[in-house]
């Protein structure tokens, strides 16, 4: 059990741990108020804590207590960006644990992680945890706790982690298979797949803030869980694919949570990978207006499903901004990564907010696209000024990142501009457009240690530890690779795929082939 700390306001009943409960540390790599936003680390706190046959604590960066993990019998952790590896690392450190699964005995907590990156490629990681969560931790988390209650008492942790993977359908052992290498992969043994686990009825266990805090980054905010997944499968996006197939709870579920919600708080937001998809937003909102005390939030929205009634519910409920994913001001680049959006959708998503009385809207972009050419930027600065030409009273905020290939995306082939190239395009659109919005472009080099973790291999675990111990920042990225002889940044990076190559992640299975990937690919 947990105990509430003093600005806590649980909404459900937290169950007194049994005297032999199983001893779970519960981990976020970031600091307290973060971890107090992250729905998907709630939730799965939330299920720990009901159970009384577990004993479940939670840490972040901020709370490491003095005293030792080794009492723990597992560490779990929410694995939500791929540089939260550099945290992990960093925590395990404190706690004076080693850092290599290989070299940690029966003493020491099985230490495992879940989430959508190590979803979609664990492989970078692979040496540093006992085993990953394929899925959403619903589905697979009580059944490793039944499966570990039944074999804790095993001394011999290469035993109990092969019972473990064969009694839990989602779990990835990566002790249990072997990589052989030339330059690329040229093997993984045994061939077989661990299928992800999905829930179907979103009903069943619907995600909605657990405990509420004044000191969170939604500060007292309770948040529900609208639609999971995506079903527009834009070929760059890692959320899309992972979370497949596009999902929600029905609306009386979501109106009964935000119900219990509003009895503590007259803070909502709404959260979803695109939560004007449920089929019934428009009735969500209806309902929402109704509400003339409550203040309301929402997740990104696509253009051409934002409508006047769904603006009117923003404005109503206190929200100034709001989000629409763009990705590129180019129509033909936008139909190339499946991204069908017409440039009048956007204009008249934006009037629409203009009209409402949205003081911002905030456009997510990127640069170096497949194919992407000067033309397609050019079309970027055109977009943008017409916008602002047509609503001059609005502001814009342009946040712009740089294209990173992700695994088990149509896109996991594509090869990734180099940091200057991509640097010089964040410099053209800053220079043409500082006049008409906030340009906020994400660190191209920074984007290219996500894109080495996002499609790297188990060699890359020695080279992790090192970046940490030489500081984790910018100038250690080439020290890092000077010292540790891996593959290049640019050979991970920077390359376009054969379809033929074995990919690292090839034993993890999340419903979409490699062919099917690669169709959509449209190499």
């Amino acid at each position: 059990m947990m105990k509430p700390a003093a600005t806590e306001k649980f909404l459900y009943q937290s169950q007194p741990a049994q005297p032999d409960a199983v001893r779970v540390g519960w981990v976020y790599p970031y600091t307290y108020p973060v971890s107090m936003s992250s729905l998907g680390y709630l939730t799965l706190f939330r299920q720990l804590d009901e159970r009384p046959d577990v004993s479940v604590r939670r840490i972040n960066t901020d709370n490491m207590q003095a005293e030792s993990v080794r009492d723990l019998e597992m560490m779990g952790v929410s694995f939500s960006f791929e540089l939260d590896i550099l945290e992990i690392i960093r925590i395990l450190q404190h706690y004076q644990l080693p850092l290599f699964a290989r070299d940690r005995d029966s003493s020491m907590p099985l230490l495992f992680a879940g989430g959508p990156v190590v979803m979609t490629n664990p492989e970078p990681y692979a040496d540093f945890f006992d085993f990953f969560l394929i899925g959403e931790g619903e589905e697979v988390l009580a059944d490793l706790i039944t499966a570990y209650q039944k074999h804790r008492h095993l001394s011999n942790r290469s035993e109990l982690l092969k019972i473990l993977a064969e009694e839990v359908p989602g779990l990835y052992v990566p002790s249990l298979y072997d990589v052989s290498y030339a330059e690329e992969i040229t093997g993984i043994t045994p061939e077989v797949k661990i299928e992800k686990r999905w829930m179907e009825n979103m009903d069943e266990v619907i995600a909605s803030t657990p405990i509420l805090t004044e000191n969170s980054v939604f500060s007292n905010t309770f948040l529900v869980e609208v639609m999971r997944g995506c079903a527009h499968r834009c070929r760059f996006c890692l959320a899309s694919y992972s979370m497949l197939p596009a999902r929600g709870p029905s609306l009386e579920s979501i109106i009964e949570k935000i119900e219990l919600g509003l009895i503590h708080t007259d803070k909502i937001g709404l959260l979803g990978a695109l939560i004007a998809d449920h089929p019934q937003f428009e009735e969500l909102c209806t309902y929402l207006q109704g509400k003339k005390d409550a203040k309301v939030t929402a997740a990104s929205l696509r253009a051409d499903t934002l409508t006047p009634h769904i603006a009117k519910t923003l404005k109503q409920g206190g929200q100034q901004t709001v989000t629409i994913a763009v990705e590129t001001g180019s129509e033909k680049l936008r139909k190339r990564i499946n991204k069908h959006l017409k440039t009048e959708d956007i204009l008249q998503a934006a009037d629409i907010t203009a009209h409402a009385g949205l003081a911002t809207l905030k456009l997510y972009m990127m640069v170096g696209l497949p194919e992407e050419t000067d033309q397609d930027l050019e079309d970027t600065v055109n977009l943008v000024k017409t916008i602002k030409k047509q609503n001059p009273q609005q502001k814009i905020a342009f946040g712009c990142s740089t294209f990173v290939p992700k695994a088990q995306t149509p896109f996991q082939w594509m090869p990734r501009e180099s940091s200057k190239v991509l640097q010089e395009k964040h410099a053209y659109l800053r220079k043409q457009l500082y006049k008409y919005c906030d340009f906020r472009p994400s660190s191209p080099k920074w984007d290219s240690v996500q894109a080495l973790l996002s499609m790297g291999d188990r060699r890359l675990a020695p080279w992790i530890v090192e970046f940490v111990n030489q500081g984790a920042n910018l100038g250690a990225v080439n020290r890092t690779f000077k010292k540790i002889q891996v593959p290049s940044l640019a050979w991970y990076t920077e390359r376009q795929r054969e379809s033929s190559e074995i990919l690292p992640w090839e034993r993890i299975s999340l419903g979409v082939s490699k062919e099917t990937l690669y169709k959509e690919s449209g190499l």
